[in-house]
């Protein structure tokens, strides 16, 4: 049984923000795009047009942030959502270590960003965030999955426990993290916040995103928490 990280509880029921938009119970809903044209659940990349309107510049990161987690109302949430919108962040990578990581393994696994499925892409996105949890991970990343079990959590960070377990309920449908911890800056760093938040918009939009600019316009930013 794998051990917890201090400061964080054991799991329990609570709300599940990736791969889908959830409601206030936990509940998995359709995205807009099924509701609006009576589909079941896509079960993939959804908003194409807004993705692709942020492709050719025509819509910021701020514009895709509040639209993807519109309907998530936790007050530290949305307050960390404001937070890294106004931090302005140059790209969608968290460091330049973590984008040379990232790029060496599609290399190497022959891994093509648009093609790929994106909760694929969204794990790998994570799984090389940190350097000490890719280092545990590399020889588990397949180029068509990855073997969680196999990781052994050796000298973890309460930062890079809290990556690897978004990285994992990403990955497995399951639940391994709580909104809670995903909102307490105590517990969760901000840049590790930030690399969450990235990987959730990938499991929507796809690998593609991390080829498009990041536009953000924080001198025009609507505030998250009053919306």
């Amino acid at each position: 049984m794998m051990m917890l990280v201090p400061r964080f509880s054991p799991r329990q029921k609570g709300l599940i923000v990736v791969g889908e938009t959830a409601d206030v119970k936990g509940g998995i809903k359709k995205c807009r795009s099924c509701e609006k044209w009576g589909k079941e659940n896509c079960g993939g990349t959804a908003y194409t047009n807004l993705a692709n309107s942020m492709g050719m510049g025509r819509v910021t990161y701020r514009k895709v942030i509040i639209e993807f987690f519109s309907e998530i109302n936790h007050f530290y949430f949305r307050k960390r959502l404001s937070d890294l919108v106004a931090s302005s962040p140059d790209g969608w990578f968290i460091s330049e270590a973590h984008e040379k990581r990232f790029e060496n393994v599609c290399e190497m696994l022959k891994i093509h960003k648009i093609d790929s499925d994106p909760r694929y892409m969204a794990t790998l996105f994570l799984l090389t965030a940190d350097g000490r949890l890719c280092s545990l991970a590399k020889e588990h990343i397949y180029s068509n999955r990855f073997e969680f079990k196999q990781i052994r959590l050796n000298g973890m960070t309460t930062n890079s426990y809290a990556i690897y377990k978004v990285a994992k309920t990403i990955y497995t449908g399951k639940e391994y993290i709580k909104l809670n911890e995903i909102s307490d800056k105590h517990l969760i760093d901000h840049q590790t916040f930030m690399a969450i938040i990235n990987a959730i918009l990938i499991v929507k939009y796809g690998g593609e995103i991390l080829s498009f600019e990041m536009k953000v316009r924080f001198y025009t930013m609507v505030n998250l928490i009053n919306r």
